[in-house]
Protein backbone atom coordinates (compact mmCIF):
# COMPACT_ATOMS: atom_id res chain seq x y z
CA UNK A 1 0.00 0.00 0.00
CA UNK A 2 1.36 3.57 -0.88
CA UNK A 3 0.44 6.62 2.10
CA UNK A 4 0.35 9.85 0.85
CA UNK A 5 1.05 12.38 3.11
CA UNK A 6 0.46 16.21 1.30
CA UNK A 7 2.01 19.17 3.94
CA UNK A 8 1.84 22.68 3.05
CA UNK A 9 1.61 26.20 4.07
CA UNK A 10 -2.00 26.84 5.21
CA UNK A 11 -4.87 24.99 2.97
CA UNK A 12 -3.27 24.52 0.10
CA UNK A 13 -2.51 20.11 0.87
CA UNK A 14 -5.86 20.17 2.37
CA UNK A 15 -7.16 21.32 -1.05
CA UNK A 16 -5.41 19.48 -2.57
CA UNK A 17 -6.64 16.19 -0.86
CA UNK A 18 -10.13 17.60 -1.47
CA UNK A 19 -9.50 17.98 -5.16
CA UNK A 20 -8.04 14.34 -5.88
CA UNK A 21 -11.23 13.13 -3.85
CA UNK A 22 -13.36 15.17 -6.31
CA UNK A 23 -11.45 12.97 -9.26
CA UNK A 24 -10.76 9.86 -7.87
CA UNK A 25 -12.85 9.30 -5.00
CA UNK A 26 -12.33 8.77 -1.52
CA UNK A 27 -8.56 7.95 -0.76
CA UNK A 28 -8.01 6.80 2.90
CA UNK A 29 -4.37 6.55 1.93
CA UNK A 30 -4.03 10.39 1.69
CA UNK A 31 -3.53 12.77 4.35
CA UNK A 32 -3.03 16.49 4.62
CA UNK A 33 -1.50 18.63 6.75
CA UNK A 34 -1.56 22.45 6.74
CA UNK A 35 1.46 24.33 8.77
CA UNK A 36 0.10 27.48 10.79
CA UNK A 37 1.37 30.54 12.26
CA UNK A 38 0.05 29.73 15.36
CA UNK A 39 -0.55 25.79 16.14
CA UNK A 40 -0.08 23.70 19.61
CA UNK A 41 1.74 20.78 17.46
CA UNK A 42 4.50 20.91 14.55
CA UNK A 43 3.46 19.34 11.46
CA UNK A 44 6.28 17.42 11.71
CA UNK A 45 4.78 15.65 14.90
CA UNK A 46 1.48 15.17 13.19
CA UNK A 47 3.09 13.83 10.29
CA UNK A 48 5.40 11.68 12.62
CA UNK A 49 1.92 10.28 13.77
CA UNK A 50 0.15 8.71 11.14
CA UNK A 51 4.27 7.53 9.24
CA UNK A 52 4.43 5.79 13.09
CA UNK A 53 1.43 3.86 12.66
CA UNK A 54 2.30 2.18 8.72
CA UNK A 55 4.23 -1.51 8.93
CA UNK A 56 6.98 -2.06 6.64
CA UNK A 57 4.74 -3.03 3.60
CA UNK A 58 3.81 0.41 3.38
CA UNK A 59 5.40 2.83 1.26
CA UNK A 60 5.34 6.35 2.42
CA UNK A 61 5.60 9.36 0.17
CA UNK A 62 5.72 13.14 1.60
CA UNK A 63 4.72 15.99 -0.38
CA UNK A 64 5.67 19.04 0.66
CA UNK A 65 4.90 22.59 -1.59
CA UNK A 66 8.38 24.50 -1.84
CA UNK A 67 11.63 23.78 -1.71
CA UNK A 68 13.78 25.68 1.04
CA UNK A 69 10.21 26.11 2.79
CA UNK A 70 9.45 26.06 6.32
CA UNK A 71 7.39 22.90 6.25
CA UNK A 72 9.80 21.17 3.43
CA UNK A 73 13.07 21.69 6.06
CA UNK A 74 11.01 20.64 9.04
CA UNK A 75 10.02 17.20 7.47
CA UNK A 76 13.08 16.99 6.37
CA UNK A 77 13.85 16.20 10.15
CA UNK A 78 12.07 12.52 9.56
CA UNK A 79 14.27 11.00 7.16
CA UNK A 80 16.94 10.61 10.52
CA UNK A 81 13.95 8.15 11.74
CA UNK A 82 12.28 6.60 8.83
CA UNK A 83 14.95 6.63 5.79
CA UNK A 84 12.60 4.83 3.80
CA UNK A 85 9.98 7.60 3.32
CA UNK A 86 10.23 9.29 -0.01
CA UNK A 87 9.92 13.41 0.27
CA UNK A 88 9.00 15.12 -2.65
CA UNK A 89 8.67 18.74 -2.83
CA UNK A 90 6.73 21.02 -5.80
CA UNK A 91 3.59 18.89 -5.45
CA UNK A 92 1.00 19.18 -7.46
CA UNK A 93 -2.31 17.69 -8.99
CA UNK A 94 -1.11 15.28 -11.35
CA UNK A 95 1.48 13.97 -9.10
CA UNK A 96 -1.03 13.58 -6.29
CA UNK A 97 -3.23 11.76 -8.62
CA UNK A 98 -0.51 9.19 -10.21
CA UNK A 99 0.41 8.14 -6.39
CA UNK A 100 -2.72 7.86 -5.15
CA UNK A 101 -3.57 5.58 -8.51
CA UNK A 102 -0.49 3.23 -8.17
CA UNK A 103 -1.57 -0.32 -6.93
CA UNK A 104 1.37 -1.74 -6.73
CA UNK A 105 5.34 -0.90 -4.88
CA UNK A 106 6.32 2.14 -6.73
CA UNK A 107 10.02 1.81 -7.61
CA UNK A 108 13.04 4.23 -7.93
CA UNK A 109 12.31 4.09 -11.99
CA UNK A 110 8.84 4.22 -12.11
CA UNK A 111 8.80 7.49 -9.27
CA UNK A 112 10.69 9.29 -11.49
CA UNK A 113 8.73 8.71 -14.82
CA UNK A 114 6.20 9.63 -12.40
CA UNK A 115 8.09 12.96 -11.11
CA UNK A 116 8.67 13.86 -15.08
CA UNK A 117 4.70 13.70 -16.48
CA UNK A 118 4.15 15.52 -13.05
CA UNK A 119 6.56 18.04 -14.57
CA UNK A 120 5.54 18.42 -17.94
CA UNK A 121 1.52 18.97 -16.77
CA UNK A 122 2.69 22.58 -15.86
CA UNK A 123 2.63 24.79 -19.07
CA UNK A 124 2.01 28.12 -20.46
CA UNK A 125 -0.40 27.75 -21.86
CA UNK A 126 -1.09 31.42 -23.22
CA UNK A 127 2.17 30.67 -25.09
CA UNK A 128 0.44 27.29 -26.73
CA UNK A 129 -2.50 29.11 -27.83
CA UNK A 130 -0.52 32.00 -29.12
CA UNK A 131 1.67 29.12 -31.11
CA UNK A 132 -1.34 27.88 -32.44
CA UNK A 133 -3.13 30.56 -34.00
CA UNK A 134 0.36 31.72 -35.44
CA UNK A 135 0.70 28.06 -37.01
CA UNK A 136 -3.18 28.82 -38.49
CA UNK A 137 -2.64 31.92 -40.23
CA UNK A 138 0.83 30.30 -41.97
Amino acid sequence: MNLIILASHGKLAQGMKHTAEMIIGDTKQIYAFGAYREEEQSIKKKIEKVISRTNEQTDVYLLTDILGGSVNTEVMQLLRDYPDIQIVTGMNLPLVLSLATQSEKISDKRLEELLEESRQAVLDCTRLVKEKTKEEEL
